[in-house]
């Protein structure tokens, strides 16, 4: 064995001062303090103003997706009628005969100036609130009908409308007249409509276009100025040599092609063309038509179809996935400088702009480091389109430095593109790109790609097994860790990308299934690799990114620590050393030596100088370490060494700490910057959302997958990150927008994955609900000893525990998983649990809903056993639903603790929700602004509320809340029913109650508290748009009988005498008034029908409160009398006045005949015309005494005395209380005439003196019921009448 000396061996070690390592590594410290970027400094005028110019293009990339997914039905529906296939159709978009490519030139000039100034005046507010004329009964429903919106379609023309405008607009009136059901409806009135509900959504779409064209603009101005000098310091030469400004001007183009390509595939162009053309007719008040030729210009289709596919990458379903749209024709509409485009294509394909060689170092990943880079090539290229078609030398030094081994790209924010259908239209390109598409090579590729995701998966699962991933093991491998996450994304950046080809044949080979799903890839044979294996990759990678991340930031935090920890234990090593060779200690066996003593001593002072903050490098510092490293290994060779077992211990050990020192400090910043960089899933953040089926297959067999997730959607997240990157560096305005739009859509995925949580914890949840409510026997409260054993129903309750049990499982997943931040939003699993529970929920009683109140009325065979035998179907049908949401509503309750949910509280809130977002949609139809899903305070993108079609039997009623509120006219059809007051309810002409006390009950158990609430706000409306109708009649029609209803009054004035005349008077008005009775009678009986319907249905909520809320019931009402005294501040709150007002109504606080529904201006001669009303009407009816009312002579007669008589009280409950006065008075002076002329004729014939008795009867009854209805005071009467002759008539025959 040779020796060495202690002398030489100290020789080694270089002292601190040493000149050899005095030139740190000039890269290694750019890396960890890179300087800041003059050009992006804020003095910086060129930088700021491309910056700026940037950060711009990704707000409108962002603000297109947004508005994308706003697209108003009405537009879709035009473009898809106007097009045989489509809204991508081939022909001209607008189904006209004309072609687009005049539209532009014949839209300029002073000719247009009135084109789209309409001749309609703007609609006040106030007009809008209260035009509810008969022209509004047709228009049913919200936005979101199919044949509500396709009525707008004929008035939403495409650029063919240009050519002949006036032509367009006079056949408008005779096109809307066709395609509309009701021949109320007319283009005023629609156009109307349409402008007030979509007039914002317009001017925001008008404002996107415009703000495309102004980014084209400033573009050019930029690059002109640019080449002018304006920017003193920088020339075109000058800002391709800045690194900053290279990749700037080059995302700057780019962004402007994936505007136009991102514009294309989500706003196609017949679609972009009614909106523009919709924006002049309905929101150019001002004729401003400066902008009209670039935007038409920008905007015209390019009567591209997408392809048809036999892939899974299906254009027309998958808007993620391009398809050729002549792009080279899109972008020379409004081009960029040519020199400007051929510099950044030189830049791309000769520089790497971004510097990321330290994420990807491998050659093999050349093209992953690139892919970005690649992605704007691809899009810069059609702005050159000689380059794609004539340049085939470039084409091919292109497609060997980016596109060797991939042909399916990323693009922008998950939109991908398939260069084999992409460029093949371009001669050079496609010759260029043949190498790569070869079978063998393709074949090649996917085999490679399968065993590397093969090779991946077991080093994945060596890695992840529980305790391998140490501090320790993490500072020895990490070079190796960091290869196996770059072949990991490699591997599965490949495989997702490339499964979406259009290639039928290329499809094939890459998508080719085995006959058995084996857990890795198969590596012979078929090497067929499907969707589990990519997901199963996608985890065990995240995962293990998720860990490493986790232990570099901790490593990061105590890197110091660790250093110095290593330092001290590592020379105190070497001072026991030197100790130990002095040879006087007691157990020591070894003779003194003192070369090895001061060599050990010397060594544990030069390990002391190393200094973790010093002046020096760590690359200095490092290369002492190693010469450290180095001297201990030499020192092993001495023979005194070499023969002591526990020396040679204590110096392996000690060389490994001074490693572990190594290792530690070289650790920094830009590990975890690599591994982000590494880890990027922005090219699949559309292709992911094809793989959730597979998580929850996944998730459903074994609930402990859900653990996986975290690390799952943390690499998720990086989608986010180029999006937002420059909107950030500019502190642009758009920032919150676009991140809180790019967060939602990760947050919508993160639901989604973890929706089958709540999904399979619903379906056990409905056999639960299925057991209580069917199979357990209700408990009485008390139960007989020998009955005990069939009460218990062990068998039951025993799968009730079981199905318990297993929602516990579900539950535990979600329950272990932490808070995290996907984006900007905090996401807490709690919370996404409940929101799931609460979707499955409203979705399956919507449904519920939807099924069971469906209710068959033939309107053409309506009969007395008719409605008889409707009204049981309807009935049974309430109390099946109200008995399977009992159930329902028990099962929630049974797993609360499971899920630690307050499960009564979401059943009351989405009850509420679902409740007032169908009686909102069903009040649309008499709105003229109507109140849209966007717009919805009840509806949620979260957790929406699902709409569904019609029903062929109802189709006037959007949902079931109108259906309900239909079967209820219906079965009270004054056809057919009679109602009584005094009993409370209405009954056919055989005495069978159809609707009394006991239908509202049933009611209240099958829709609760708030669809009693709902039908009440229905009613309302109901009366309103009637009310309204009534006044537009009056004005309309009874107004051209002003002068004789004057003379009448004259006639008649003053009310307290009796005119000599009066009788040939009435008969004279009877006879000029009768064409005015039928429509009036028609407004009374619906009008009163739905308000003696209000009263019942108050009833039953007051009585409902007094039991359920009496403490509610209450306060409601103390503070409801506080603020009609005047003594409550809350009468200056609206809101607050809001929630009283309903909270009143649910408690059943109130009159409804006291209700004011409108204020109106006075409609002269009212009293007087409604006095010929009663006088026509009167001897129509007959009092019966059963009911104690005033019911039909002839049985098929369509009129009923208390809802007409609650028809005339509401409607003078709406003006003037003289008006009430007044009529009373000329009911009263008839009936003293009446009574006279009773006296008079009393001994005549007998069939007359009946006659005139019973109507006088019949008079004094529906006066008397008029004020008991209208809450008039007896007083009231005996001021017209006098008691005494009320009295005398009593006992009239």
């Amino acid at each position: 064995m040779t020796t060495a000396t202690p002398s030489s061996m100290t020789a080694a070690i270089a002292p601190a001062d040493s000149t050899a390592t005095e030139a740190p590594n000039t890269a290694a410290q750019t890396k960890t303090a890179p300087a800041t970027s003059v050009f992006l400094s804020p003095n910086n005028l060129c930088g700021q103003t491309l910056l700026e110019l940037v950060s711009r293009g990704h707000g409108i990339l962002a603000n297109i997706r947004i508005l994308s997914e706003k697209v108003p039905p009405a537009f879709v529906a035009a473009a898809d009628e106007a097009n045989s296939n489509g809204i991508y159709g081939s022909g001209s978009g607008g189904g006209r005969g004309a072609t687009h490519e005049g539209a532009e030139s014949s839209s300029g000039g002073l000719g247009f100036l009135n084109l789209f100034g309409s001749t309609r005046s703007p609609q006040s507010s106030k007009d809008i609130a209260v035009d509810l004329d008969g022209s509004i009964s047709g228009n049913l429903g919200g936005e979101g009908d199919t044949d509500d919106v396709k009525k707008y379609t004929p008035f939403l023309f495409d650029f063919s409308y240009l050519h002949n405008p006036e032509e367009y607009e006079a056949n408008l009136s005779a096109s809307v007249e066709a395609n509309s059901s009701d021949g109320n409806l007319n283009v005023v009135n629609l156009e109307r409509e349409f402008e007030v509900n979509h007039k914002s959504t317009m001017e925001e779409y008008h404002a996107l276009f415009h703000s495309i064209h102004q980014y084209q603009a400033d573009l050019n101005i930029f690059a002109d100025d640019l080449n002018k000098g304006f920017f003193i310091q920088y020339t075109v030469e000058s800002l391709f040599l800045d690194n900053e400004g290279r990749a700037l001007i080059c995302e700057a183009v780019w962004l402007y092609g994936a505007i136009l390509i991102l514009m294309e595939r989500l706003l196609p162009g017949p679609i972009r063309e009614r909106l523009i053309i919709a924006y002049y007719r309905f929101c150019n008040r001002n004729n401003d038509i400066s902008q009209i030729d670039l935007l038409t210009k920008l905007c015209k289709s390019t009567n591209i179809s997408p392809p048809k596919s036999t892939t899974p990458a299906c254009f027309t379903k998958n808007p993620s996935h391009k398809y050729p749209m002549d792009e080279d024709k899109l972008f020379h509409r409004f081009p960029l400088p040519v020199e400007l485009v051929r510099n950044v294509i030189g830049t791309l394909v000769s520089d790497d702009i971004y510097r990321q060689s330290s994420a990807f170092p491998s050659i093999d990943h050349r093209s992953t480091r690139l892919s970005r880079q690649a992605s704007m090539l691809y899009v810069v290229l059609f702005f050159d389109p000689l380059v794609l078609r004539d340049e085939p030398g470039k084409m091919r030094e292109i497609v060997d430095k980016y596109f060797h081994d991939n042909w399916v790209i990323h693009i922008y924010a998950g939109l991908t593109a398939d260069l084999s259908l992409e460029w093949e239209r371009f001669p050079a390109a496609k010759a260029a790109l043949d190498n790569v598409l070869k079978l063998e090579n393709v074949k090649r590729l996917h085999i490679a790609n399968a065993k590397l995701i093969g090779q991946c998966m077991a080093e994945l699962r060596a890695y992840l097994t529980m305790g391998i991933l140490t501090d320790s093991f993490v500072l020895d491998n990490r070079h190796d860790l960091l290869n196996c996450l770059r072949r990991c994304n490699v591997a599965v950046r490949w495989r997702i990308l490339h499964r979406r080809t259009s290639n039928s044949v290329h499809h094939g080979i890459i998508c080719a299934t085995a006959e058995k799903v084996a857990p890795d890839p198969k590596l012979e044979g078929e090497f067929a690799v499907n969707d589990t294996h990519v997901v199963s990759l996608l985890l065990l990678s995240s995962q293990l990114e998720l860990q490493l991340k986790d232990i570099f930031q901790q490593l990061l935090s105590k890197k110091e620590s660790i250093w110095i920890g290593c330092r001290a234990k590592a020379s105190q090593m070497m001072s026991d050393l030197s100790k130990y060779f002095k040879g006087d200690q007691t157990l020591a066996r070894v003779s003194r030596h003192d070369g090895l003593m001061k060599w050990f001593e010397s060594m544990a002072t030069e390990i002391n100088y190393l200094e973790y903050e010093g002046g020096d490098h760590f690359t200095v510092t490092g290369r002492k370490i190693q010469l450290c490293v180095q001297a201990l290994e030499e020192v092993e060779q001495y023979d005194l060494v070499d023969r002591d077992v526990q020396v040679k211990s204590f110096i392996h050990e000690a060389r490994s700490l001074l490693l572990q020192m190594a290792r530690a400090v070289g650790i920094n910043e830009d590990i975890c910057t690599d591994i982000q960089f590494i880890s990027d899933l922005s090219y699949a953040s559309e292709s992911i959302k094809s793989y959730v089926g597979i998580i929850h297959s996944r998730i459903t067999k074994d609930p402990s997958n859900v653990s996986l997730l975290d690390g799952f959607f943390l690499k998720a997240t990086s989608s986010l990150d180029m999006p937002v990157e420059r909107l950030k560096q500019s502190n642009s305005p758009d920032l919150k927008k676009a991140t809180e739009y790019y967060s939602s859509q990760l947050v919508s995925f993160v639901r989604d994955v973890l929706e089958v949580v709540p999904v399979s914890v619903f379906a056990i949840l409905v056999q639960m609900s299925d057991i209580i409510e069917r199979r357990l026997l209700p408990l009485p409260l008390k139960v007989e000893g020998d009955k005990l054993i069939a009460f218990a129903q062990l068998g039951e309750r025993y799968k009730l525990a079981m199905m318990a049990h297993e929602i516990s499982i579900f539950c535990d997943g979600i329950h272990e998983m932490e808070n995290s931040f996907v984006g900007e939003v905090e996401v807490n699993p709690r919370k996404l649990l409940e929101d799931g529970l609460r979707k499955e929920m409203v979705q399956h009683i919507s449904e519920l809903m939807n099924s069971l109140l469906q209710f068959d009325f033939s309107a053409d065979s309506e009969t007395t056993a008719s409605i008889t035998k409707h009204y049981g179907a309807a009935m049974r049908s309430m109390t099946s639903l109200a008995s399977r949401l009992e159930g329902f509503q028990g099962a929630l309750c049974c797993i609360e603790d499971y899920t630690s949910i307050n499960s009564l509280k979401i059943w009351h809130s989405e009850m509420s929700r679902i409740i007032n977002y169908n009686v909102e949609q069903e009040v649309n139809k008499y709105l003229l602004k109507k109140v849209l899903d966007s717009d919805s305070k009840f509806q949620s993108k979260i957790i929406p509320i699902p709409r569904f079609p019609r029903t062929d039997n109802e189709p006037s009623c959007i949902n079931f809340m109108g259906r309900v509120l239909s079967m209820l006219l219906k079965v009270t059809d004054a056809h057919f029913t009679t109602f009584s007051l005094e009993r409370s309810g209405w009954f056919l002409s055989d005495g069978f109650e159809v609707c009394g006390l006991k239908t509202m009950l049933t009611l209240r158990k099958a829709i609760g508290i708030n669809g009693l609430a709902g039908l009440e706000r229905l009613l309302c409306y109901r009366i309103l748009h009637e009310l309204h109708r009534f006044v537009k009649f009056f004005r309309t029609n009874v107004s051209k009988q002003a002068v004789l209803l004057e003379q009448l009054r004259d006639e008649l004035f003053p009310e307290w005498r009796t005119p000599p005349n009066a009788v040939s008077i009435y008969a004279s008005g009877s006879k000029k008034t009768e064409m005015l009775m039928l429509p009036m009678l028609t407004c009374f009986r619906r009008v009163g029908q739905a308000q003696l319907l209000r009263r019942m249905v108050r009833f039953e909520l007051r009585r409902c409160a007094r039991s359920d809320a009496k403490a509610l019931q209450q306060s409601v009402a103390a503070i409801n009398a506080s603020i009609l005294s005047g003594n409550d501040d809350l009468k200056d709150d609206p809101d607050s006045m809001k929630k009283i007002c309903d909270l009143a109504t649910n408690v059943g606080i109130g009159d409804p005949m006291d209700t004011v529904f409108m204020a109106t201006d006075p409609l002269e001669g009212l009293p007087i015309l409604l006095l010929f009303f009663v006088l026509f009407y009167v001897p129509k009816l007959t009092y019966v005494q059963d009911y104690a009312s005033l019911s039909k002579v002839k049985g098929s007669y369509p009129i009923d005395g208390w809802p007409v008589i609650a028809g005339i009280s509401t409607l003078l409950k709406q003006f003037h209380s003289s008006y009430a006065k007044s009529f009373l008075a000329y009911i009263g002076q008839f009936i003293r005439i009446s009574i006279q002329t009773y006296a008079e004729r009393r001994q005549g014939k007998k069939d007359e003196v009946s006659r005139l008795a019973a109507d006088l009867k019949n008079s004094i009854i529906f006066v008397q019921q008029f004020c008991d209805l209208s809450n008039l005071s007896s007083t009231a009467l005996h001021e017209h009448v006098p008691q005494y002759l009320l009295e005398l008539c009593s006992d009239l025959p």
